[in-house]
């Protein structure tokens, strides 16, 4: 009868391990997905925001580069962004050399790169999430982008 016992046991604590492990490996290639897609989430609203800000430049560009004979003064526009992105957050960086608009999240790390054409010459920044103003001013004669 000590035998059966033993079987017994013995089946009980293989069938019980080797449940442990797939469902292991089950978790393990669930995680990476959920990583994969939770990073090409981030970088679809990445995306979208930077053609939110890009089109609010190039409206401000518009306006300040098309008054004709009249000189603008000030263009000011308000825009309020998320303050986070697939729940983290980024920053906002306008890069003039290549005029583009660089979008960094943190975690994860995605960096998207949003093209933005202007007539008026691009203030190189950095800015947090949340409400950014772009502004023209005819005394520095660039386009600039602050927060707030």
């Amino acid at each position: 009868m000590s035998e059966r016992a033993v079987s017994t046991t013995l089946g009980f604590v293989l069938t019980l391990s080797i449940t442990t492990i797939l469902i292991s490996g089950i978790m393990v290639g669930a995680g990476g997905y959920v990583s994969t897609e939770h990073e090409r989430v981030t970088e679809t609203e990445l995306e979208v925001v930077g053609q939110r800000l890009a089109a609010n430049i190039e409206s401000v560009d518009r306006v300040a580069s098309s008054s004709g004979d009249e000189t603008v003064r000030t263009v000011s526009t308000r825009l309020e962004l998320p303050n986070r992105v697939a729940g983290t957050t980024y920053r906002i960086s306008v890069d003039p050399a290549s005029s583009e608009l660089v979008l960094r999240s943190v975690d994860p790390e995605v960096t998207v790169r949003i093209a933005v054409e202007t007539t008026v010459p691009l203030e190189s920044g950095s800015v947090d999430a949340g409400v950014v103003t772009v502004t023209y001013d005819d005394a520095d004669g660039k386009l600039e982008v602050a927060h707030g």
